[in-house]
């Protein structure tokens, strides 16, 4: 018997709780995120002359959606996911207790090395080893069946979405100055579940899935010094890699701008990496090769030449790379 993801995400938690969670994370958070995110990319929603003609510029409401996408109708689990979510909501103390047993273990074998050191020693280690194994055991268990990697391993975004408009009522969007209709929308319910899952807080989780999502609009509807942006067209044939690659390279440069503030959603963040797609791993060579002002310049040659290729952009971003040394050594 399997038990469907749809039937977990209805059962979640105190559910009204979550969501005015969700919401007051949303709101209290929203501004200072996209000042990070204006900050880091440098493209914005509202142009200076847009600002200048009283025209609305490019809005990206953020809605909380009470349903979930479609694409997790179809994911089940097998009926002993009961004891794997249990034990996945005790992940840190079973962390906490497997690095506490093997530090203890390790300053046991320090006294030993010790004269007279017998007073201190217990009179049986055997717990300790015990609970050690016990702890790794259980860890084991959680990683073979892991079920927020196997909902994180979707090859879309399913705890929040950027939703975009590609066509107008005059044709579809391929000049780069037009703006088209965009939002937000966040699974409040999914985020519940999966912050129950990771042993997190759900503002956590949530704001890690609003930073992502803003990142999206950001290189997408934000406009350029020239006022230029990419065209819905050209964003949607771009490889999922350049696509998920940008958001998640801002929304690690984000998050580490905020860690003072916003410590654990970085935590989080980081623990979400290694269940996802590759695809969204596909920054992590950008932050360790690549000079944020390089990304910039590679991410803006490629809406303004609307290609999409990961190669195109890797191509972009080696360039920019190696034009901007002489400004970084002088």
């Amino acid at each position: 018997m399997t038990i469907r993801l749809t039937d977990l995400i209805a059962q979640i938690r105190d559910p009204e709780t979550v969501r005015e969670t969700v919401q007051n994370t949303r709101d209290r958070t929203r501004s200072v995120l996209q000042d990070a995110l204006r900050g880091e990319c440098r493209l914005v929603m509202r142009t200076p002359e847009e600002t200048e003609e009283r025209t609305p510029g490019a809005q990206v409401p953020v809605v909380l959606e009470s349903g979930y996408p479609d694409v997790l109708k179809s994911i089940e689990f097998p009926d002993n996911i009961e004891i794997v979510l249990l034990l996945s909501r005790y992940r840190t103390t079973l962390e906490e207790a497997s690095s506490g047993a093997s530090g203890l273990l390790k300053l046991l074998g320090d006294l030993d090395e010790r004269t007279a050191a017998e007073i201190w020693m217990p009179a049986d280690s055997s717990h300790i080893r015990s609970t050690l194994d016990w702890a790794q055991t259980l860890l084991r268990v959680l990683d073979a069946h892991d079920p927020l990697g196997k909902v994180l391993a979707v090859r879309e975004d399913i705890l929040g979405v950027y939703k975009y408009e590609i066509e107008s009522q005059n044709g579809l969007f391929f000049d780069d100055r037009q703006v088209n209709r965009a939002s937000i929308r966040l699974y409040w319910a999914v985020l519940g579940l999966a912050s129950q899952w990771m042993g997190c807080r759900v503002e956590d989780l949530t704001l890690v899935v609003l930073v992502h999502e803003l990142a999206h609009a950001y290189t997408q509807l934000g406009a350029d010094i020239e006022g230029r942006r990419w065209p819905p067209v050209a964003f949607t044939k771009a490889d999922i890699e350049v696509k998920e690659g940008l958001a998640q390279y801002y929304t690690d440069r984000v998050l580490q701008r905020l860690k003072r503030r916003y410590p654990e959603s970085f935590a989080v963040y980081k623990q979400m990496l290694p269940r996802q797609p590759k695809a969204y791993r596909t920054h992590l060579e950008w932050i360790n090769n690549s000079t944020p002002e390089a990304v910039r310049r590679a991410m803006l040659e490629t809406r303004r030449r609307q290609e999409g290729k990961l190669s195109d952009f890797n191509r972009r971003l080696a360039d920019a790379q190696q034009q901007l040394k002489p400004l970084a050594q002088s």
